[in-house]
């Protein structure tokens, strides 16, 4: 309930307990005053713009005063009413450690490396730098809404990769409880965001029919992501892996590939050897940027987006219903141990950090196998072209 807020009233507040606490003036509407678990009193306000609510941070008692954060939260309604969005227009607006890639460099530097173990923070910020970062990198985190979040969530899902849709959503929910408990948002975008698909584990692998089909509309789309698709079926890496594929990693004359331990989702650095098949793919793909094998169009920087419409094209041409761009690698693992590799081979090339590799038997097995590795890529890519010879 709302109630005439006081100096004396502001300096006895404390929080309830280990929770934040929130009260409210009865004077102004909507305009309250956050204690945080640390005592930090922060004067904020409440609001509704384009059906949208909205909580703006005025500043922190007893820095500003209670009269003039009335007047600053009375300015800021009359902005509403004129249907603006005070947030928009607010000074600090353009403070750049306010801006979505800066909190997520501090979030990682202060809270992750400090709390977390180093894969789990390597992983954070992983899927923090691809998933939101790349389309948010200089938005003001306050002006993040719902709506944005689920926009990045539903394309994840369109795409065929629901838990990693679950997983992004996890971390940046994580992300914004710890804004808020900084005094950077008043209330986390995600609060009420639920898990955008239920977690089932998928089992998924393409028949040697549904294998020839979805060859031939890796043709049919070539440069880039049918021959993005093809390095997937040729290599068994994963998706973010093939798509930030660098010219510096080839070694064209060894005929391999080396995956850096900061592109690599265990943090391992992994060298694998490339079939003949996967060689032709990589020597006829174009030099468009100086470095990156699949840049943006238009932008040498960073790596090429627009998987959901090119799966689309894919199914529209294969035929072949209800499979992942990440169920290739599970095909091709399938394929392996059909055809007699060994398990702790299939494994290496998987650059699995469990199973054989797990534990104690990975810190001191460190044999590369890039001979095994290299005779199961060259029977798999055998096994490929005689299923897709003819394949269009």
């Amino acid at each position: 309930m709302a109630q005439p807020l006081t100096d004396l009233t502001l300096r006895k507040l404390a929080a309830a307990g280990a929770n934040r606490t929130e009260i409210w003036d009865s004077r102004v509407p909507g305009l309250g005053v956050r204690v945080s678990k640390a005592g930090t009193k922060t004067f904020i306000l409440m609001f509704r713009h384009r059906g949208l609510k909205r909580r703006m941070t005025l500043g922190r008692y007893p820095t500003l005063t209670l009269a003039d954060a009335r007047d600053k939260a009375i300015d800021a309604l009359r902005v509403v009413t004129a249907g603006s969005d005070p947030i928009l227009q607010s000074q600090d607006h353009d403070d750049a450690s306010f801006q979505f890639a800066t909190v997520v460099d501090a979030y990682v530097e202060r809270h992750c490396k400090a709390h977390n173990k180093a894969s789990t923070a390597r992983e954070s910020e992983r899927s923090l730098k691809k998933h939101f970062v790349a389309r948010w990198g200089k938005r003001d985190i306050r002006d993040i809404q719902p709506t944005h979040i689920n926009e990045v969530l539903d394309e994840l899902v369109e795409a065929g990769t629901p838990s990693e849709a679950n997983h992004a959503l996890g971390i940046i929910k994580t992300l914004f409880r710890w804004c808020v408990d900084r005094d950077l948002l008043a209330i986390s975008p995600c609060q009420k965001i639920r898990k955008p698909a239920k977690h089932n584990s998928r089992s998924r692998t393409l028949i040697d029919a549904e294998l020839k089909k979805v060859w031939r509309s890796f043709n049919t789309e070539g440069y880039p992501f049918g021959d993005m698709g093809k390095l997937l079926l040729l290599t068994a890496q994963r998706r973010g892996e093939v798509v930030d594929m660098r010219w510096s990693q080839l070694d064209l004359e060894r005929k391999t590939w080396t995956i850096p331990a900061s592109l690599s989702k265990n943090g391992r650095e992994h060298t694998l050897p490339l079939s003949e098949a996967a060689m032709a793919v990589i020597t006829n793909v174009p030099r468009i940027s100086d470095d990156r094998m699949f840049p943006a169009r238009g932008n040498g920087v960073n790596a090429i987006s627009g998987f959901t419409r090119a799966k689309q094209r894919f199914d529209d041409v294969s035929g072949v219903a209800e499979w992942t761009l990440h169920d290739l690698r599970r095909t091709v693992a399938t394929g392996m141990a059909q055809l007699g590799i060994a398990p702790h081979v299939i494994e290496r090339v998987l650059n699995h950090v469990s199973g054989t590799f797990a534990g104690v038997a990975g810190v001191y097995n460190r044999f590369e196998y890039l001979g095994e590795m290299r005779a199961a890529l060259d029977r798999w890519a055998e096994h490929v072209s005689n299923v897709t010879t003819d394949a269009g």
